[in-house]
């Protein structure tokens, strides 16, 4: 518009010329076309025509990209800094350099590990396809907790690469093992554990091979708060074995218990007895009853015991002898139905098929590894059921030996093993606590949560993002020193870049939280993992591709601005000489 509106001016200005200079029209034609064919060569030379071109890709080679690649004609190979020896690729800073200086690629490919945070928006609804290499034989996915409560039951989870795996330790900072675990056939794992004394605590997690031999350590950092105890009731009908282990489990975990047990006669053990109503189940975060004090609660007791579950209790009923058609009719009010059935009665629970810890340290012999496996336990011969039923606890042959259900805002059980105390007498009192720990918290009201969200994986390096700063925060590296947080009022969050492993405070307010941040290198089969999958999310979520063909791209410029210098020069010796012009006045 701007270069037609030039030429018009250009154009009346000849005109109103010609009439008072009497020049020829033929000399006003040739240059009101001159001037009208070097705007449009002008045009040309800032906006040339698009041609055909052959449709090539960019390839980005990132880390652990194999070396020999097979690219087709039109494809250009560029190198990004974390990206090995790339012989005949182009170097790039980054992704964004690399597509400005190469426009017209059709796709992006992705080759390696995958792109690392600083890359992804560039890539963001771009035509993507990445060629992902293999993971490393090692973790790659892991869930663990960095905050915890003294004397609650934790969970490692994970899955190493490989299928190499035959053990998986979670190790203690005093260097005892507190869990093991072996891998299924896809390599997931499922460590159970209690958190420790108050303060920071420096866990491990170690994998081991065919050989015994740790392939594998991992730091897991973890934050243990005090918190408050787990307040335990425990109610039973008459005394067992199963309740003096769990007695003093509990005292050796630091739970809140009181004990009530009836021994007949009116005579009751343990804690002067406690009123079963509303106003005492409040004080509770669990109850853990026999089908005998469940008996003599009566349907008074039972319904305040129920509206204290859908006010946030959990309950555990552990069913130790044989139950009358009333009591199935009750626990059928409850959601649960009871039937008797022939499944083996000794059971082995998971994780307890290999040698004990203590049992390894004084002789890790392959013959004590053999013969040194937790005792069989037993099972009522009875099923559980309920159409919403979750279980809680299953042996090694898949049966359920534990099943709860969602009852408001509380959690209700049926306990179907015997004697899980014979796991302390065999000297798997590590075994035993992990089993009642994690079942008691499934069960349990909710406890305290962190005050703050953190991130779960920080790295060295990389991006990290802090969200819910509803005030200003203050982030501190494990020197000491102060990180700038600039929060995004709209989202509430603040993106940072850690320098420093270890330890990192934040303070909002009143309210501080720490966060571990991992070393660059530190874990290498989660950061291949992270960046494989935000790479392949990244490649499901874009714009389709071009159709297969030829590509239109802009033009040379040069031929239109070489053909617009001759024009122009042309143009002003025309417009300097003499033919065409009136003759001179003599």
């Amino acid at each position: 518009m701007v270069l037609a509106g030039v030429v018009v001016v250009a154009s009346l200005r000849l005109l109103l010329r010609a009439r008072s200079s009497g020049e020829r029209a033929w000399r006003i034609a040739a240059l009101l076309v001159g001037q009208a064919a070097s705007a449009a060569l002008l045009y040309f030379v800032l906006l040339p025509p698009t041609v055909p071109t052959t449709a090539g890709a960019l390839v980005v080679l990132t880390a652990n990209a194999p070396a020999a690649r097979t690219t087709a004609p039109g494809d250009v190979v560029v190198a990004l800094p974390e990206a090995g020896a790339a012989p005949g690729a182009e170097r790039v800073p980054d992704l964004g350099t690399a597509l400005r200086r190469h426009p017209g690629a059709r796709t992006i490919t992705i080759v390696g590990e995958g792109l690392l945070p600083r890359d992804r928006d560039a890539a963001r609804q771009r035509p993507l396809a990445f060629t992902p290499s293999p993971l490393p034989i090692a973790v790659v996915e892991l869930d663990a907790p960095t905050w915890a409560i003294a004397g609650r039951s934790v969970h490692v989870r994970g899955r190493i690469e490989g299928n190499v795996a035959v053990a998986v330790d979670l190790v203690d900072p005093a260097g005892a093992r507190a869990s093991r675990a072996v891998p299924d056939p896809q390599g997931r794992f499922d460590l159970p554990a209690v958190a420790g004394a108050p303060g920071r605590a420096d866990y491990r997690l170690q994998w081991r091979d065919a050989d015994d031999a740790v392939r594998e350590d991992i730091a897991l950092p973890m934050d243990v708060a005090a918190g408050t105890p787990l307040r335990l009731w425990l109610v039973a009908g008459g005394p067992s074995p199963e309740l003096k282990y769990l007695r003093r489990w509990a005292v050796d975990a630091g739970l809140a218990l009181r004990t009530q047990v009836s021994v007949g006669a009116g005579v009751e053990l343990g804690d002067p007895p406690l009123p079963l109503n509303a106003a005492t189940l409040r004080e509770f975060d669990a109850v853990v009853l026999d089908e005998r004090a469940w008996r003599t609660l009566g349907a008074g007791g039972r319904a305040a015991l129920r509206e204290a579950v859908r006010g946030g209790l959990g309950v555990m009923l552990r069913i130790t002898g044989d139950l009358t058609a009333t009591d199935r009719a009750a626990l059928r009010e409850w959601g649960f139905d009871i039937a008797a059935t022939d499944q083996p009665r000794s059971v082995r629970l998971p994780g307890t098929q290999t040698a004990d810890a203590a049992a390894r340290r004084i002789d890790g012999s392959a013959q004590i590894q053999a013969t040194d496996t937790a005792p069989l336990l037993s099972r009522r011969p009875l099923t559980a059921s309920a159409g919403d039923g979750v279980p809680l606890l299953r042996d090694t042959r898949g049966d359920t030996l534990a099943l709860w259900r969602a009852e408001g805002r509380g959690r209700v059980a049926l306990w179907l093993l015997s004697d899980s105390y014979r796991l302390a007498l065999a000297g798997r009192g590590i075994a035993y606590g992990n089993l009642w720990a994690a079942s008691l918290e499934t069960l349990a009201r909710p406890g305290a949560t962190t005050p703050l969200a953190v991130p779960d994986a920080a790295r060295v390096s990389e991006r990290s993002t802090l969200c819910g700063l509803v005030d200003v925060g203050t982030l501190r590296a494990p020197d000491g020193s102060a990180i700038a947080l600039a929060t995004d009022p709209g989202s509430g969050c603040a993106a940072f870049w850690p320098t420093q492993a270890g330890w990192h405070e934040l303070a909002v307010g009143e309210t501080s939280a720490a966060f571990p941040v991992r070393g660059e290198d530190q874990a290498p089969g989660l950061r291949a993992a992270e960046r494989r999958d935000a790479t392949l999310a990244l490649a499901a979520n874009v714009v389709p591709t071009l159709a297969a063909g030829a590509l239109e791209n802009p033009g040379r410029r040069w031929p239109w601005l070489l053909a617009w210098l001759l024009l122009s020069a042309a143009l002003w010796w025309f417009e300097r000489a003499r033919p065409g012009r009136a003759p001179a006045a003599s």
